[in-house]
């Protein structure tokens, strides 16, 4: 007997996987607040140069005389200029402009942030992005290779290992003496973020049946809401990066309990031959549930076949497979690029940061209830399609509205931006349940650890697309990341409608060969047991 069929048999979302779905679903929480943490820790408030000679120099106006010396020493607009300006005896005045060494910052909005503290300004701008960026390199290095032990010794190692690093480095952030030491704790943040998400979020998928997943693959994202809205109400109340940062590392320190919470997934011991102890978790679920499974049930447990020996590159073995497996990946990346690339840089949009940080954290719930209540009647792909649809429409309509509506309607372009914010959502949501059933067993912990690395990817180039704008002359400017966002959306789109097939209410592959059957459904009737395991409803491209 195949183990989604005792699933069935001792209930697919009963007692005992709600209580494991309570870890499973509040661990994003670390997450959102460890990355999220950055949009305040990091945040750039407005700067001048320091003016020379005048110690107690702030970057507001304390009287009539300091502006007058702001306005001769600070050309207009320039955060990074000096102007020195001299008379000759012949009453000829001659004026320089240099870049200058120190600044003052608005402290209005951040009494201290990172950048105010190292400077990270001007000439040193770069640091910034490459500070945001090393975490998701982190993540990257995390999901493409540290997941891979996941399917090789378990996720619960694995689960274990990435709790206490992430732990331990978030508080290693709140005393970051200087810039090489942050940059270094970041990536290892990173990483235990990397690792304690694949595992956690694998075991959480693999403990339900068929029909149930959407609980887990969905409501696992609800942790991340709660922790940007965490994220921003502490912003709001912290204005000092360091108490900030040691706020987001007590939040995330409930995660060294979790060896008592989460056990190892069964479906992963019986791939590796260890049956005593899958038997073992699947009697105590039983027991739970207040369901009865005989010992010959038991016995007769096993998968499609032992995938000991699986590796990754089969995947790759046919030409189906290996289109499946770039597209997937490159919906990860699409839908990543286009949500941090939002997310990190609010500060741009209209409006205030901590409200639209809050605003983005309801909508993305009301974004999760939404595709839990529908990914199963609709299917994975019909779902999916349509939030593209939603997300390039509204890409193209902030394209228009930042070249043609007047400056004092500018709102608009916040309120189209979070409409396509929904989109986005919305698919990460589907892209994370759809990836768990696209993968085999055997490689579902790799397969889902480097479709989130390849989401990395797009994370990492998410905190550059503010220096692409520097480099489009005119009015194009400020529209080319968009244009770039609704590029990536299009294509897409095309790759999932052509490429990927229906898995909805169909039983999780367990090999390699199990994967390559999975293909497009026309929905045509069928009897009433496989409908419930093996509906689908989109046709062949």
């Amino acid at each position: 007997m195949l183990y989604d069929d005792v699933l069935k048999l001792i209930g697919e979302f009963g007692r005992y996987q709600k209580i494991l779905s309570i870890p499973v679903c509040i661990e994003p929480l670390s997450l959102a607040l460890m990355v999220m943490v950055t949009v305040f820790s990091l945040a750039t408030p407005p700067h001048r140069c320091k003016l020379p000679g005048f110690e107690n120099d702030t970057y507001h106006q304390q009287s009539d005389y300091h502006g007058n010396l702001i306005n001769q020493s600070i050309p207009q607009s320039s955060s990074c200029l000096l102007r020195n300006t001299t008379v000759d005896k012949y009453g000829n005045m001659t004026s320089v402009e240099y870049k200058c060494g120190s600044w003052v910052y608005d402290t209005s909005t951040y009494m201290s942030t990172l950048v105010t503290e190292f400077n990270m300004v001007c000439d040193d701008d770069i640091l910034r992005n490459n500070a945001i960026m090393i975490t998701f390199l982190g993540l990257v290095f995390s999901c493409s290779i540290i997941s891979n032990f996941a399917d090789r010794f378990g996720r619960y190692p694995v689960m274990v290992i990435s709790n206490v690093l992430v732990v331990t480095s978030a508080y290693l952030l709140v005393w970051t003496p200087n810039y090489i030491f942050l940059v270094i704790v970041r990536f290892f943040v990173g990483i235990g973020l990397g690792g304690q998400l694949i595992a956690i979020f694998t075991i959480g998928v693999e403990i339900v049946g068929p029909s149930k997943r959407r609980f887990t693959g969905v409501l696992f994202h609800l942790g991340w809401c709660l922790g940007v809205l965490v994220i921003a109400m502490l912003g709001y109340c912290i204005r000092n990066w360091r108490y900030l940062q040691l706020a987001a590392a007590v939040l995330t320190s409930h995660h060294l309990f979790y060896f008592l919470m989460l056990p190892e997934s069964p479906r992963w011991l019986l791939t590796r031959g260890q049956l005593d102890k899958a038997r073992t978790l699947i009697k105590k679920a039983a027991d739970i549930n207040k369901t009865i499974i005989t010992d010959d049930v038991l016995l007769k447990l096993r998968v499609s076949e032992t995938p000991a020996t699986a590796k990754f590159w089969k995947l790759c073995s046919t030409r189906k497979l290996t289109a499946r497996t770039l597209a997937i990946y490159f919906v990860w990346f699409s839908v990543s690029v286009t949500y941090f690339g939002i997310m990190l840089n609010l500060e741009f949009l209209v409006g205030n940061i901590y409200l639209n940080l809050s605003l983005t954290a309801v909508i993305e719930v009301i974004c999760y209830i939404f595709v839990m209540l529908m990914v199963d009647k609709s299917g994975r792909k019909k779902l999916i399609c349509g939030c593209y649809s939603l997300q390039i429409l509204s890409l193209i309509a902030v394209i228009f509205i930042l070249l043609y509506v007047p400056p004092d309607l500018n709102w608009l372009m916040t309120v189209f931006t979070l409409i396509g914010q929904c989109g986005t959502i919305c698919s990460f949501a589907i892209v994370w349940l759809w990836t768990s059933e696209l993968f085999p067993t055997e490689l579902r912990n790799v397969g889902t650890g480097t479709g989130s690395a390849s989401a990395r990817v797009g994370a990492l180039v998410a905190p550059y697309l503010e220096l692409l704008s520097k480099l489009v002359p005119g009015r194009f400017k400020e529209v080319s990341p968009f244009v770039f966002f609704g590029i990536i959306c299009m294509v897409c789109l095309v790759l999932i409608v052509c490429v990927l097939p229906e898995t909805n209410k169909q039983k999780l592959p367990d090999t390699v060969d199990d994967a390559g059957r999975l293909e497009h459904r026309s929905g045509e009737t069928r009897d009433k047991d496989e409908t419930v395991e093996m509906l689908g409803t989109n046709s062949k491209c």
